[in-house]
Parts: structure tokens; C-alpha cells; sequence
């Protein structure tokens, strides 16, 4: 953690200097170092705490999915994470300027809570899939290949907005400094390659957790389990989101 937040120090301290370069020259260059970074700033910013990081990976070990399935959530979660900041900062901004950075930080505890309620009601739903499951499984029989054990769009889209509603710190960071110095459109557009950046680290974590399940055996031998047994995996990641929802609800990071 230590050498995380070392290399983000050096990472903002290069764009600052790239920052002021491009308000004497907008389009140069400098424009394009400043994206770089804010790409790299958002793979590295990643791996620190938080970022969806643990859902994803729960979700992806507790249900078949795909390869796509896991980019895309990964990338819906890293640029709803970014917009919410994105929208946090420019509405305190342009709207309540006199608020400074004391009604930021009141807002985004309330985000916290908010994001949190919500990724408990999405666990909640799936657990309640879960339990359905275990129910209809016992009239199809060992070889239904049974829905819920399967990620699907409603329930990845959900929970992805739900944590992605959290506003970045980094990119809220990213875009103040670029406001103090006058160039909103560089950073507002540094936020989508610092959105990319965060999508590609989160997409990894997905990614890895769908092999790692895979490698686990789950692939071959689910059509051959009892459907209790076969229903247990998405159950329990879905009890795991939901007390994570409800702890991040009451301990706002």
C-alpha cells in the first residue's frame, strides 16, 4: 500500500507539471502525457482499497460467466465510479462554490451510505434468487443447467451501479486540480482515460476471478451435481454481497 500511494504521488506530481503546460498550449503534447497519466493514475489507483474490486471477484467465483461479462462489468463499474465524481465535483463546482471541499466530502459520505443500501437490496434480490433456485431445482432435476448459477445482465448492470455510484477520491482529486488551473474540458477528459484505467485494473480482478473458478473444476462437473449442491456457490456470493453492503452502509470508508 505504501508503494501504491508512492507511485500516485509521483504519477499526479508529473501531470501537474503536464497541467500547466496545457493552459499555455491546449492541444500540444503536454495534452496527451496529461491523458497517459490519468490512464496510468487509474490502473494504479485501482489496486488500492475499494474500486469494486471485491464484487466483482465474488460475483465472477459464485456464478458461471463469460469473458465478456467480465470486461464489461468491470468497465461499467470503473466509469460509473468515475461519472458519479465526475458529477460531485462539477455540481459543487458551478452550483455551490462557497460550499468547498467540507460539503464535498458531507455529499460523498452520503453517496457511500447511499451506494451501500443499494448494493444490499441487489444482494438481497439475488439471494432471493438463490433461494428460488434451490426450490425449482428440486422439480428439474440434477440436470438442469438452472439460471441463477449464471451471471446475467440485470443483476451485473445493478450491481455495478450500485458500488460505481461511490465517487472516486482520485478522480474527484484529478478533477479539482484541473479546475484550479482552468482546464475543465482537459479534465473532464482526462477522466474518461482515468475511468479506462480503473475499468482495465477492475476488469483483471473479474477476469482472474472467472479463471480461478474455472480452475476450481466448477466448468465440468455442475451439470452432474445435485441441484442444492449446484445452487450453494451463487447463494453464498450473493449473502457475501449483501453483508457487504450492510457493513459498508454502517462504516463509510
Amino acid at each position: 500500500m505504501g508503494r501504491l500511494l508512492l507511485w500516485q504521488a509521483q504519477i499526479r506530481q508529473k501531470a501537474g507539471g503536464y497541467a500547466r503546460e496545457i493552459r499555455e498550449n491546449p492541444w500540444g503534447s503536454a495534452f496527451w502525457s496529461y491523458m497517459g497519466l490519468a490512464f496510468l493514475y487509474g490502473v494504479v489507483h485501482a489496486f488500492g482499497p475499494g474500486h469494486g474490486k471485491v464484487f466483482v471477484s465474488t460475483y465472477f467465483l459464485s456464478r458461471k460467466g463469460r469473458v465478456a461479462q467480465a470486461f464489461l462489468m468491470g468497465g461499467l463499474m470503473g466509469f460509473f465510479h468515475v461519472f458519479s465524481a465526475l458529477v460531485l465535483v462539477l455540481f459543487f463546482y458551478f452550483i455551490m462554490k462557497s460550499g468547498g471541499m467540507a460539503s464535498v466530502d458531507g455529499a460523498g459520505r452520503s453517496l457511500q451510505q447511499f451506494s451501500a443500501a443499494m448494493i444490499a437490496l441487489v444482494g438481497f434480490f439475488l439471494v432471493w434468487r438463490g433461494i428460488k433456485a434451490l426450490f425449482d431445482g428440486e422439480e428439474q432435476g440434477a440436470s438442469g443447467c438452472l439460471a441463477s448459477s449464471h451471471a446475467d445482465t440485470r443483476s451485473l448492470f445493478s450491481l455495478s451501479l450500485a458500488v460505481g455510484m461511490v465517487p472516486c477520491p482520485g478522480a474527484a482529486l484529478i478533477l479539482f486540480f484541473s479546475l484550479s488551473l482552468d482546464i475543465l474540458l482537459a479534465g473532464v477528459l482526462a477522466m474518461v482515460f482515468l475511468a479506462a484505467g480503473l475499468s482495465f485494473t477492475t476488469s483483471l480482478f473479474a477476469l482472474l476471478a472467472l479463471f480461478a473458478r474455472k480452475a476450481m473444476g466448477h466448468g465440468r462437473s455442475e451439470k452432474r451435481r445435485p441441484p442444492f449442491w449446484h445452487q450453494l456457490p451463487p447463494l453464498a456470493g450473493a449473502v457475501c454481497i449483501t453483508l457487504l453492503g450492510i457493513f459498508l452502509f454502517f462504516n463509510p470508508l
